[in-house]
């Protein structure tokens, strides 16, 4: 890699103290070469911006009137980005681990073929977060999905499993590949970005990551999930933790995903990515539920409440 070594893309909206936190570990990071940060900001109407241009005079911000999504503002600091490599990184991502950077960067070195490396997730008590690695999104892992068989006699799911990622981790942390990768880190080779016309999405907000990983595969490139390399990641607010209540606006990105991916197939009804889908919630909320009144255990009945919530959102795609 030659020129700016790489380019760090935030994209903000009303991130409160999270960017704060991002930005000072992210400075605190031992990373061997020269990298611009470019943060572009959705208009906050928290002050996000004003704190960012006053705290942290070293990063490009780009404050914008309007709120462009994940995927429109990564295209809009992808287009001020000079570096070989790109690094999306959510503010809620804290780069506990100050060597992640430069780790993920030398895997990127060493395999000309790898055009994107992720690492593995977890939530601020170290629990593994399901939802940084996966699969293409077709009729097979959906059903794998729904059934709670990803992981189990070589199947492959939507989403990496936490036994998966657990059974990486003791080979000694050996990379997988796999389809996408999450994009709250998402460390890209420039090559392989302008190979799939950059980083636009027809996906607002969600699934952009899923779009993007799945056409780098098309394009030829291998997408690495290494399990050694720990990042920690909010998942939508400083309140998140392994047994938190989750949004399930992830469900409609992911669901464009099939559609984009399935379509003109057989099985690429919306009707049968939900369906399979809200009878797998379903059945995890009434074991979830069990268990927690059994063990005592509020993180397993608020688990609970996510299947119910999920399952019941499904209902309202088309």
């Amino acid at each position: 890699m030659s020129g700016i070594g790489l380019s760090v893309l935030i994209v903000t909206y009303n991130a409160g103290a999270d960017i704060d936190t991002c930005l000072r570990l992210l400075r605190a990071s031992r990373i061997d070469r020269p990298y611009e940060v470019i943060l572009v900001d959705n208009a906050s109407g928290d002050g996000t911006p004003e704190r960012v241009a006053r705290e942290f005079p070293w990063v490009r911000l780009v404050a914008e009137a309007e709120n462009h999504g994940f995927a429109g503002g990564n295209a809009l600091a992808l287009g001020l980005a000079r570096g070989a490599a790109i690094l999306l990184l959510n503010p809620d991502a804290f780069l506990r681990d100050p060597d992640a950077v430069a780790t993920a960067l030398a895997h990127l070195d060493a395999h000309p073929e790898v055009g994107a490396v992720g690492p593995r997730l977890t939530f601020p008590d170290g629990a593994h977060q399901v939802g940084d690695a996966g699969y293409e999104p077709r009729p097979l892992t959906v059903l794998v999905h729904a059934a709670g068989l990803s992981g189990r006699f070589g199947l492959r799911g939507l989403y990496l499993s936490g036994r998966q990622a657990r059974a990486a981790l003791r080979a000694g942390g050996a990379p997988l590949d796999v389809d996408w990768l999450c994009g709250a880190f998402l460390l890209l080779r420039r090559e392989a970005v302008d190979s799939i016309g950059g980083l636009s999405s027809p996906m607002f907000l969600y699934g952009e990551d899923v779009d993007w990983g799945c056409r780098l595969r098309d394009a030829g490139w291998r997408v690495a999930y290494l399990p050694g390399i720990a990042v920690v990641h909010l998942q939508g607010g400083s309140q998140a933790g392994s047994g938190s209540t989750r949004s399930a606006r992830w469900l409609d990105g992911l669901a464009a995903v099939y559609r984009l991916r399935n379509s003109g197939r057989r099985l690429a009804s919306p009707a049968f990515f939900s369906a399979p889908l809200r009878v797998g919630f379903a059945l995890r909320a009434l074991a979830y539920g069990i268990a927690g009144r059994l063990r005592r255990r509020p993180d397993l009945t608020a688990k609970a409440g996510d299947m119910r919530r999920f399952a019941g959102h499904l209902r309202s795609l088309r």
